[in-house]
């Protein structure tokens, strides 16, 4: 008589899913809302209206959360994959971070309130946009390893859009200790820049990723 426990458990699970990459998308999907909700907070200045962003980037984290752990539970139940088992849960981790370093500038942003967003803060907002959006390309590319070239392109864009980010920090770090005094505002305003830097810093890490699955199938 068959084990019912293990008959059970191989009907659960499937010997290939190709699934994935409409988990990725609809994760890069959240991840490129969370990124245009981040750039509107970075130069809103009315209260009410960054609350209501907030709510909206914490809406966005959590529902990134959700498609991430369904990513890694259906390792469990599948025999083949795509693409390696460690770059699947590589490029998922590295997706979830860069929803993770976005969130994390509006909840400190909120000890401060919303006028503590320097312009250059708001043009990270717009790089760290372009940047998830040129992530979301290159993920959306994956199923077909004839686009290799394309998204090998994309993953040096990345690296472009990351050190324009790291230009832009310098330069607001310059002005920030030429033009303000109080320790308070410069310490809380350098945290800031700290983390946006950091968000667009995962971008080029899932970008990262994205180059290594590529090569190994070129």
């Amino acid at each position: 008589m068959p084990n019912v426990f293990f008959s059970k458990l191989l009907s659960s699970i499937s010997p290939r899913n190709d699934n994935y990459f409409v988990l990725f998308n609809k994760l890069t999907d959240c991840i490129v809302r969370g990124a245009k909700i981040l750039a509107t907070m970075s130069s809103v200045q009315d209260q009410t209206a960054f609350n209501q962003l907030f709510v909206d980037m914490s809406k966005t984290e959590k529902e990134a959360d959700e498609i991430t752990k369904t990513i890694f539970l259906s390792l469990h139940k599948t025999f083949i994959t795509p693409f390696d088992r460690w770059e699947i849960k590589d490029l998922a981790k590295a997706l979830d971070d860069m929803i993770d370093y976005m969130e994390d500038i509006p909840q400190r942003a909120r000890l401060y309130g919303p006028g503590s967003f320097t312009p250059e803060m708001a043009a990270l907002g717009q790089i760290a946009l372009r940047a998830t959006e040129k992530v979301q390309e290159a993920v959306s590319l994956l199923s077909d390893m004839k686009n290799a070239e394309r998204i090998i392109t994309i993953c040096q864009e990345i690296g472009v859009i990351e050190s324009e980010a790291d230009r832009v920090m310098r330069a607001g770090m310059e002005r920030l200790f030429a033009e303000v005094s109080d320790a308070r505002s410069l310490i809380r305003a350098k945290e800031i820049y700290e983390l946006f830097e950091e968000a667009v810093d995962r971008s080029e890490d899932a970008a990262h990723v994205i180059h290594g699955v590529v090569l190994e199938r070129i």
